[in-house]
């Protein structure tokens, strides 16, 4: 089996914009790195920090601080961050805190797929309301969500469409905007795919996140992603809970993203980015409208119906699990 998508090597990737931080661990890890190195830090005992923050999140998949935080440091050992020495990368105090974020992360995934059975339609419903039945607002949308999800300096084809809907291709443009559940889906793929690398699972090059809702949307604007099956036999646990938690991550975000548009609401976050972006805030304004997108959509079939209160069960029953 193969896969359109494989590792980018680090000297051709952009590096990512700093987001604006969602709490005190993500400002204290952005105030860190933006400060001169080789100095003493701005940030004292940001490892115990980070620790106390662990123990005290109600719930790490869905804690915005936190896993902004991950995505950070994520983003600075894959491509840098704009303005952020390189060699922060290689700072021993951020490499501990990683392995904290990432060992919570594992742990939460671990215990919810032994609290809950595995249900992963929801990014083949999102898919198929992309490929059938959005609008023009709600792709704009999904798409600004795809280029968090995924990397445009290995996908060429989501630069393509996100250039069609006249949206920003520069990597973290859109970080501010998405729900944390995209950011959750974005750290798991990339702390997975790094297990991998590291030998522990064996597998082959990792697709995106939500990688079949984003050829679904992209292929309203005429671009096509030719993904590969991804799924292979699982032999081993590692790989099958590798698997499982993938499946997991992006049924959540695909179930609230269409969760949001069912209730003509954004499946954003209100920021500056959105205000100062002339397409989703022509998108945002377009959701609330419930008539333009029933004039652009048309009636409804029953069977879009019933993905809507599949996808607003689905929510209700996650949020319950936790």
């Amino acid at each position: 089996m193969t896969t359109r998508i494989a590792p980018a090597a680090r000297s051709t990737r952009e590096p990512m914009a700093i987001p604006t931080p969602r709490g005190p661990v993500s400002a204290a890890v952005v105030a860190v790195v933006t400060g001169p190195i080789g100095l003493p830090p701005i940030v004292s005992s940001l490892d115990a920090q980070v620790e106390r923050a662990v123990i005290n999140s109600r719930d790490i998949l869905t804690d915005d601080d936190l896993q902004l935080a991950l995505l950070f440091l994520h983003a600075l050992g894959d491509g840098g961050i704009v303005g952020v020495d390189s060699r922060w990368a290689e700072d021993g105090i951020l490499a501990e805190v990683r392995r904290t974020l990432e060992t919570a992360l594992d742990e939460a995934l671990r215990d919810r797929l032994a609290r809950a059975p595995i249900v992963a339609d929801g990014t083949d419903r999102l898919a198929a309301f992309l490929r059938e039945e959005a609008t023009t607002a709600e792709l704009d949308e999904f798409l600004a969500i795809a280029a968090v999800s995924a990397s445009c300096d290995s996908l060429p084809e989501l630069s393509a469409a996100l250039e069609r809907a006249g949206l920003d291709c520069a990597p973290g443009h859109y970080v501010d905007a998405v729900d944390v559940r995209v950011i959750t889906a974005r750290t798991t793929a990339t702390m997975l795919a790094a297990t991998a690398l590291r030998g522990r699972t064996a597998a082959a090059a990792q697709l995106p996140p939500l990688a079949g809702c984003i050829a679904a949307a992209a292929a309203r604007f005429d671009v096509e992603i030719p993904f590969d099956d991804a799924s292979a036999p699982v032999r081993t646990d590692a790989r099958r809970f590798a698997r499982d938690a993938r499946r997991l991550v992006d049924h959540v975000a695909a179930a609230h993203t269409l969760d949001a548009w069912m209730h003509a609401e954004s499946a954003l976050r209100a920021c500056d980015v959105i205000e100062g972006d002339r397409v989703l805030s022509a998108a945002a304004l377009a959701l609330r409208d419930v008539d333009v997108q029933e004039d652009e959509r048309g009636a409804r079939s029953a069977d879009a119906a019933a993905t809507a209160e599949t996808a607003v069960r689905d929510v209700r029953e996650l949020e319950s699990a936790r």
